[in-house]
């Protein structure tokens, strides 16, 4: 980090430059689902609290080792 404190005006400005993409994603976002109807996204619930296997099963095939 800088071995100086910022100044009042130079704070300012960082909280600017932080908040500034972020209030700009969440408008974007709350403008596509109040006007463009989209529908807000989910988490996955397949496993309702169990352990889900993520890997998929291979089917073996007949014959072979």
């Amino acid at each position: 980090m800088a071995s100086t404190p910022l100044s009042p005006q130079a704070k300012r400005l960082r909280t600017i430059i932080v908040t500034l993409p972020i209030m700009g994603a969440t408008a974007l976002i709350l403008y596509k689902r109040v006007f463009l109807g989209e529908e807000q996204r989910k988490l996955p619930r397949d496993g309702h609290g169990r352990i889900v296997e993520i890997k998929p099963q291979v089917a073996k095939v007949e014959g072979q080792s």
